[in-house]
């Protein structure tokens, strides 16, 4: 009898431990009793077998994993958006020397949205890493939701699916639709864009100071007379990321025209694949764990967008595309050759951690980006042919636009780690009509709209470990006025902003907004 209750007892102390935790502690706990004398062991191996066999009958025993996954982490996270924002078209008149009529003003939209992404993380042997995740949109930017389309169901697309090796401590390999590694902030890639290509990620480390025991201060001891040491977390980080992203991927057997022979009509096709290059070389200084300094000069270039033609545009966004960017003409990638510079310097006061952070972008061909793809002919015409009289108008008007830089500048304070912990961020930033390419830049600034300059808000706070509340908000107006005039403004908020199958030039979709205004207020849950 005194057998039998020890047993009880036993298998009643492993089982308060919950199948999920036996699973892991029963055989440590079972010696221990074993060592104690409470269990033989017969007894012990009896429970063990016992105990297997009601595992073996619950969800958890029947899921298994493939023994070259050493851990598998399971994530995912849900928010709710409320959304208004506000644009301005800068022209107000429709073209034509008779025609009065008002086509522009305001466009103000508001909505609710929803977003939902689910990932999971894997860690293989021999250093490989993997990841896939799943979000409720398409767009390359965004994976939010709009409500109201009669109760209608959201897709669930692939927004991450990549593998990674580390050979050595020092080098990183990542291939497949991947999370950014580049450095950067959101005045040059949206964080919502997972880039798709391969990236080399190479980092250094040196340590630089000092953690052996001070000197005697004894004023007879010589080796008291030296300089104040330094922090032992002082150290310098030298690295060299190199990104090669599959941009756009064309038919390679595309007829240079879509109609033979060539016509007015016909459009240019491109038989070329667009790369983006980009390399990157981060420095860091670190004066101590809370305190350091970071620099990221780099250089981004395109293979060529496909110059096979005159026509297109890059492509703008619409509030009711859902700030989706497409690339949307055989050209849009020609002449980016950006030199780029963010960074930030971060220290901790009063007990939190404060952050100035920065970004700067020019490109060295901005001017030609604006004179050969925005002020080009009519979108799709053929080279030689007669350019519309909105786009000669447009040309004469801006033979010298360049505008090839763009920057941003800012400063945050707080975290968001756990419940009670807040944030604020605030920046300004300007962006020039050739700087940047509008189809990778935040569609949460100025609706990715270039000739912008403005401010953006964000305040972060934690009501518990997993649930936050974020409002944002930003109000941007034109950085050089008067670029639009005699154009027709329609394509402001038209399905296609850069009306590439219309006559009117691809300025229009990319900057005629005098001002946007949004207001964002989210609830984010994780689990």
């Amino acid at each position: 009898m005194k057998t039998i209750t020890k047993r009880i007892f036993a298998i009643a102390g492993v089982l308060a431990l919950g199948l999920t935790a036996v699973k892991a502690t029963d055989g440590a706990l079972l010696d221990a009793l074993v060592k104690k004398g409470v269990l033989s062991d017969r007894e012990a191996e009896d429970i063990r077998a016992s105990e297997a066999k009601e595992y073996a009958t619950t969800p958890a025993g029947k899921l298994s994993i493939s023994d070259s996954v050493k851990k598998l982490t399971i994530y995912g996270d849900v928010r709710y958006r409320f959304e208004y924002a506000d644009e301005k078209a800068q022209a107000s008149t429709a073209i034509g020397a008779a025609s009065t009529t008002a086509v522009g003003g305001e466009n103000v939209v508001e909505r609710n949205r929803y977003r939902l992404r689910v990932g999971a993380d894997y860690v293989f042997t021999d250093n490989f890493k993997g990841g896939v995740e799943l979000e409720s949109n398409s767009a390359n930017d965004s994976a939010n939701q709009t409500m109201g389309n009669a109760y209608g169901k959201a897709g669930i697309n692939i927004g991450l699916v990549y593998l990674q090796w580390k050979p050595v401590e020092w080098l990183t390999l990542v291939g497949g639709k991947q999370h950014n590694p580049l450095y950067t902030t959101d005045l040059m890639w949206d964080p919502d864009i997972n880039p798709e290509g391969a990236a080399e990620i190479l980092s250094w480390t040196i340590p630089l100071g000092d953690d052996s025991t001070p000197a005697s201060r004894d004023p007879k001891d010589m080796k008291s007379i030296v300089g104040a040491r330094s922090s032992p977390d002082e150290s310098l980080t030298i690295g060299l990321t190199a990104f090669q992203g599959i941009y756009a991927d064309n038919n390679e057997f595309n007829a240079p025209f879509s109609t033979t022979p060539r016509s007015a009509g016909a459009t240019p096709q491109n038989a070329t694949d667009v790369w983006q290059f980009v390399e990157q070389i981060p420095i860091q200084y670190n004066f101590d764990k809370n305190t350091f300094v970071k620099i990221v000069p780099g250089f981004n270039t395109y293979t060529s967008g496909g110059n096979n033609g005159p026509g297109g545009s890059a492509q703008g966004t619409a509030q009711n595309g859902g700030g989706s960017q497409n690339f949307a003409a055989d050209n849009a990638a020609d002449h980016l050759a950006l030199i780029t510079a963010p960074g930030e310097f971060d220290w901790k006061m009063w007990g939190q951690p404060f952050k100035f952070y920065w970004d700067f972008a020019a490109n060295l061909e901005g001017k030609s980006r604006v004179q050969d793809v925005y002020l080009a002919a009519t979108p799709g015409a053929i080279p030689g042919t007669t350019t519309a009289a909105q786009n000669l108008t447009a040309q004469n008007q801006n033979k010298a636009l360049g505008d090839n830089i763009a920057w941003l500048a800012g400063v945050g304070v707080g975290q968001n780690k756990k419940k009670g912990d807040w944030s604020i961020r605030a920046d300004y930033r300007q962006v020039g009509l050739g700087s940047t390419d509008p189809n990778l830049q935040d569609s949460d600034w100025g609706d990715s709209f270039l000739n912008q300059q403005g401010v953006k808000f964000c305040t972060t706070y934690n009501f518990t470990d997993f649930l936050t509340g974020t409002i944002t908000a930003y109000d941007t107006w034109d950085y050089k006025s008067g670029l639009f005039a005699n154009q027709n403004p329609t394509g402001l908020q038209a399905g296609n902003p850069t009306n590439v199958t219309g006559s009117t030039a691809g300025l229009v979709g990319l900057g005629a907004a005098s001002q946007t205004q949004r207001v964002d207020v989210d609830l984010q849950w994780k689990f």
